[in-house]
């Protein structure tokens, strides 16, 4: 048999100097390069995604009511029936049935409330005997709760808190984790400011309440005693300073209360935009 017969015999053989050699180390590379291409495409059955444990908000702070979420997806032609099992640590978190059809990717979510501390979240996919499928983890770390202790301010006197935003974000990552996390440098960035604001009211209305007190409107009852009706500048300046005060105490009131004062705040942007909209078309 000719050299040249040997040649066509390319899927097994190779021709090499007139001889028959064995394609030995040139398929074993072929199918190695291919096996790593097709890897991710290999058929596993039900499994995680990749890096697939994520809570609902970030960072979250000790006694914050978090949701746990995790993706799961069916590879295997058959369906998928079982339940995901999470777990902090030792303690289990939660349990969620999970029905997979074939090619089905879901979005799975049990409710936690942490304490301080790192915790290692693991998730586990078991079927319907209770045997683990896949299981994977994440390791979360929770910052310890503030001090609840008043701050203190002027002249011995403590400021109200300042409403966090935490409860509103928690409402907005209930409908879409991806918009929270978003969202989140942005509520950030509002709460600096808005306990920045509280901070400069609660000193106004400290220096001005002992002079609401010294110019008392005409007619106030000091104990049992009705106190002498002040001259005509002193009317005016009593009520310039109850003004004052009663404006303070309301715009504290607004930046103070996250439910009030977000609402407002998306009013006037919308309000904003509108009035710009107009003027873009008036243009």
């Amino acid at each position: 048999m000719s050299s040249s017969l040997y040649c066509r015999q390319a899927q097994a053989q190779a021709c090499v100097r007139g001889k028959i050699v064995p394609y030995t180390k040139a398929m074993h590379k072929v199918l190695l390069d291919l096996g790593l291409l097709l890897l991710p495409s290999l058929a596993f059955g039900a499994g995680f995604a990749k890096h697939s444990i994520f809570l609902s908000k970030n960072p979250v702070t000790e006694g914050d009511t978090v949701l746990i979420h995790t993706v799961v997806q069916n590879d295997l032609t058959p369906n998928f029936a079982g339940q995901l099992v999470i777990r902090a640590g030792e303690a289990a978190v939660g349990s969620v049935p999970v029905v997979l059809e074939a090619g089905e990717v879901q979005a799975v979510s049990v409710s936690w409330k942490p304490a301080a501390g790192s915790h290692k979240v693991a998730a586990e996919l078991q079927d319907k005997e209770g045997k683990v499928v896949e299981s994977t983890f994440e390791t979360f770390t929770i910052k310890e709760k503030p001090s609840t202790a008043p701050k203190a301010s002027q002249g011995g006197q403590t400021a109200a808190a300042v409403e966090s935003s935490a409860g509103i974000q928690e409402q907005i990552g209930s409908i879409s984790p991806a918009a929270q996390g978003a969202a989140a440098p942005v509520f950030r960035l509002v709460d600096s400011g808005r306990e920045a604001i509280a901070d400069v009211i609660d000193t106004q209305l400290i220096n001005i309440k002992p002079k609401v007190a010294q110019n008392p409107l005409p007619g106030v009852v000091g104990g049992a005693e009705t106190i002498k009706a002040p001259d005509e500048q002193s009317w005016f300046w009593s009520i310039v300073y109850t003004v004052y005060f009663y404006i303070l105490t309301v715009l504290r009131y607004l930046v103070g209360s996250a439910v009030v004062f977000y609402p407002l705040l998306m009013i006037l942007f919308l309000f904003i935009l509108w009035r710009g909209f107009k003027r873009f078309r008036r243009a």
